[in-house]
């Protein structure tokens, strides 16, 4: 009888083992900008409304207006296709924080075929599970573009998301959330203008950045979210479909603020901190 009451418990002793092996695995593969809650340390952040729309894109189509498709801008006011750094240190901001000068901008969305206008986008610069004492500001100029580790969901940022964005959200609120790569071979762009970032992941059971990309650099997570009807839908982009979702990110913050912000706010604070208010994005 003993005999029979033991093999049932060691066989729920394995399954239970099993189940957190692959919890931990799974965590270990997930993007490494999740390890860092909104609320705690290792971060800053910065709310920045919608500037304006048009089809330029001053990263992959310099000096040609008109030549890519339909992106929303946010943050730099004067972003168009004959931008430059100089000329983006110049203009003004929609973002909380006046010394974010830098320029994001994201393919125009649509529910049902109709232009969505957002009404919030909120930027999360973290540690992202790196050593964040080792965190070096984002060099001037430095231009980034992704279309890998995009999420959509509803409501608020959270965790959760799918590839796909929902056909209906019953708070009529449509979110989609963007991690930019957080790991940089020194270089300011790259010819298919990628290939000069790279994620971090985990190596040598620790979050670090490959050989080939050593310079760590804040994880940048945009997240913007958009009201829509409360009734089912289908989400189009002016790429096309919705796994086109795409951003880019022109680094023109003004540098010495930028470089307090990460000493203050990422450096000096433990990501299992609590972070510190003035580190929080302030309210438009």
């Amino acid at each position: 009888m003993s005999r029979s009451i033991l093999l049932p418990a060691s066989v729920g002793l394995a399954v239970l083992l099993a189940c957190v092996v692959a919890l931990l695995a799974a965590l270990a593969s997930a993007p490494a900008a999740s390890a860092a809650s909104a609320d705690h340390g290792a971060s800053f952040a910065v709310m920045c409304n919608f500037s304006h729309r048009a089809s330029n894109d001053p990263i992959v189509y310099p000096g040609k207006p008109g030549a890519a498709h339909s992106h929303d801008f946010f943050g730099n006011r004067s972003t168009n296709a004959r931008s430059g750094y100089m000329s983006l240190l110049a203009a003004g901001t929609t973002c909380s924080r006046k010394a974010d000068k830098a320029a994001y901008w994201m393919p125009t969305v649509k529910w049902n075929g109709k232009t969505l206008n957002s009404n919030r986008a909120v930027f999360y610069y973290r540690a992202g599970g790196k050593d964040h004492t080792t965190v070096k500001p984002f060099p001037a100029s430095l231009k980034v573009i992704t279309n890998s580790h995009v999420s959509w969901y509803c409501g608020q940022p959270g965790k959760g998301g799918s590839k796909d964005p929902p056909r209906r959200c019953k708070r009529g609120k449509l979110g989609v959330r963007i991690i930019f790569p957080d790991c940089s071979n020194g270089g300011l762009d790259s010819a298919n203008h990628m290939s000069h970032m790279a994620y971090s992941r985990p190596i040598g059971g620790k979050v670090r950045c490959p050989s080939t990309h050593p310079r760590s650099v804040p994880v940048l997570t945009m997240n913007v979210t958009f009201p829509i009807p409360t009734t089912r839908g289908r989400v189009t982009l002016s790429s096309g479909r919705a796994r086109s979702m795409h951003a880019d990110f022109w680094n023109a913050w003004r540098p010495a603020f930028l470089g307090y912000l990460v000493k203050h706010c990422i450096n000096d604070v433990s990501p299992s901190a609590p972070r510190p208010p003035e580190c929080k994005a302030p309210r438009l």
